[in-house]
């Protein structure tokens, strides 16, 4: 069934090349161009993967979290385990920096879920050792670490906790109930005060799932109404104020219906994202079984085709600034895949499978999050080998005009 899909040519270059590629790219860009038109381009005939090796388990590391962030600069935050502690690791090309770890008294646990912000600021959840099942949500520049949460000291089920999004101007956003369960409230934070935005108490919501923060501060998640029904949303901002400062208030925001479950074709969602545009992505249940898709309030476009034999499920997209969406998949043949889509159609191309070589050894797994996807077509992924080795690393694409281009640039024909 593979040969169904479209494949990369793929080649492994030094770590260099990610640094050089943002000028290589700045024409295969312009083919995703998908704002909230979603108007785009074909995908290139001929593209290009490279692989970057970030960190692996022969670097005294033994396991490594399967989702890690990306940012704009090609900067990775990820979560590892050492012999003797857990830390939450940045990347940036030549350098690992340990931006938190469990030697701090404070921290007993971090989930799989750090984010990372075009500032290189890493936000991460952990559980605490401050009180019964005490969880926090903090950010780290790698030499100050900012609280943005303490469950116990705001009053907060630790448990209901969900995974924080990280915007540009370093606000955080993420839902949690409080002690009790008495609401359940999407909050943004940057270090004061918590800011609620929406509870359920005054809303026509009975939960949330996941949230998603971006530049302008609008805020996309998932919520079950009252009715039962299901949907993805999206909290847009008023006022010239909140859109600059990338945070919202009480009161400040529209809510807009994505995609709910009074749409019959669809019945359940997963963790959505949402760019600078306004443009959302997300796994959704379809009458077909499951699809990729992305959109706004005007229209959806399926970035997968539900029922062609080649899918079974996937893990929740990425999408970035050019509309482009990237998604681990479990394929129909019993494999597992990550693929991008870069058309805004339905055309995804695999860049690594199980099966495949890499780093001189076959896949065994690959795993994509939430925030892996840039806006220079960098992937940042999780993997697994059949040699043993397990670890986080980067693919960047390119196509072979834009390669050329470069060489000539540089004097190289």
């Amino acid at each position: 069934m593979l040969n169904q899909l479209t494949r990369l040519s793929i080649t492994r270059e030094p770590e260099q090349s990610i640094r050089q590629s943002a000028r290589i790219l700045a024409s295969l860009l312009t083919v995703c161009a998908m704002f909230c038109s979603q108007a785009c381009a074909e995908t290139p005939q001929s593209l290009r993967v490279k692989f970057v090796n970030v960190a692996d388990s022969t670097q005294g590391f033994s396991e490594f979290s399967q989702f890690p962030a990306i940012n704009n600069r090609g900067a990775v935050a990820f979560v590892a385990q050492t012999d003797v502690e857990q830390e939450v690791v940045k990347w940036d090309h030549h350098n690992l920096t340990i931006m938190a770890s469990t030697t701090d008294a404070r921290f007993g646990l971090f989930t799989d879920d750090a984010v990372i912000n075009t500032s290189g600021v890493v936000g991460f959840r952990a559980l605490l050792t401050t009180g019964r099942r005490a969880t926090g949500i903090f950010t780290s520049d790698g030499l100050t670490t900012k609280t943005i949460v303490d469950s116990t000291e705001q009053g907060l089920s630790g448990p209901s906790m969900g995974a924080p999004s990280l915007n540009a101007s370093g606000t955080v956003a993420f839902q949690a109930s409080k002690t009790g369960l008495a609401s359940t409230i999407i909050f943004t934070g940057n270090g004061g005060a918590l800011t609620p935005v929406l509870d359920i108490v005054n809303s026509n919501f009975t939960s949330f799932g996941a949230v998603a923060i971006n530049r302008t501060g609008q805020i996309v998640f998932q919520g079950l109404q009252k009715d039962k029904t299901r949907g993805i949303f999206v909290l847009a901002p008023t006022g010239d104020e909140t859109e600059k400062s990338g945070s919202t208030s009480p009161g400040s925001f529209s809510l807009i219906d994505i995609i709910d479950t009074h749409n019959p074709d669809f019945f359940d969602f997963g963790d959505p994202v949402i760019n600078d545009a306004g443009v959302v992505a997300d796994l959704a249940g379809v009458t077909a079984g499951a699809e990729i898709f992305s959109g706004n309030e005007k229209s959806l476009t399926a970035r997968t085709t539900p029922g062609n034999g080649l899918f079974i499920d996937f893990e929740h997209p990425s999408i970035n600034n050019r509309g482009a969406v990237a998604f681990s998949a479990f394929e129909a043949n019993g494999g597992l895949g990550i693929f991008v889509e870069l058309t805004g159609k339905a055309s995804p191309v695999a860049i690594l499978q199980t099966g495949d070589q890499l780093f001189g050894s076959t896949v065994t797994a690959v795993t994509v999050g939430r925030f892996a996807f840039n806006d220079h077509l960098w992937l940042a992924f999780g993997y697994e080998l059949q040699d043993g080795r397990s670890g986080i690393a980067v693919a960047s694409l390119q196509s072979d005009q834009d390669e050329k281009s470069d060489h000539e640039e540089d004097g190289e024909n």
